[in-house]
């Protein structure tokens, strides 16, 4: 059962698509990244590959003020929808049926950032290394946090990030990268 972990919706079962086409991220995976991050009080939050929205919804049910999600597959598209409705979050984000590279593109020429993004592509997804390394940084808010879950075998440098964590899930590795800071003008 797919359930929210923490802050105001904790508890609260989440809908999956039935099969195995959408791969959620466990409640282990969601409580250690917000373990480590902290609590994401008034966070904007971009969810790429957000399947079924349990990464954003947790951001949100803890605190983060609005979520963009972003998903291609029409059934994790059902269920993300009804998951936001059940949450009662509809206000606060907004759903786009896009491919992560259109939306960072479109992100990008609208000058948008965010101060958390989640990317958890399938694990047949091969432009992850190029995603990362030529589009992420202009939507990644100065000081802001990429978290990307990947299979432990993916060499990744999301160019301009730092690493500050990463942690293994068996196959599945949990790569947490910051932002530097904006550089103030004298």
């Amino acid at each position: 059962m797919l359930r929210i972990t923490g802050g105001q919706c904790r508890g609260m079962n989440l809908v999956s698509p039935p099969g195995h086409t959408v791969r959620p991220a466990t409640a282990r995976v969601r409580q250690w990244i917000f373990d480590v991050l902290g609590s994401p009080e008034g966070d904007t939050v971009l969810d790429l590959f957000a399947g079924t929205g349990a990464v954003g919804l947790e951001a949100m049910s803890r605190g983060a003020a609005h979520t963009l999600f972003v998903e291609t597959a029409r059934p994790a598209l059902v269920a993300l929808e009804q998951n936001v409705v059940r949450t009662g979050y509809g206000e606060q984000t907004e759903v786009w049926q896009v491919d992560a590279e259109r939306a960072l593109t479109r992100l990008k020429e609208e000058g948008r950032t965010f101060t958390l993004c989640f990317c958890d592509p399938p694990y047949r997804y091969v432009r992850l290394a190029r995603l990362l390394a030529e589009s992420i940084l202009e939507v990644v808010a100065p000081g802001g946090t990429l978290v990307v879950e990947h299979r432990g075998a993916e060499e990744l440098a999301p160019g301009g990030l730092t690493l500050v964590r990463e942690k293994a899930f068996g196959d599945t590795v949990l790569s947490i990268w910051t932002a530097p800071e904006a550089v103030e003008e004298a």
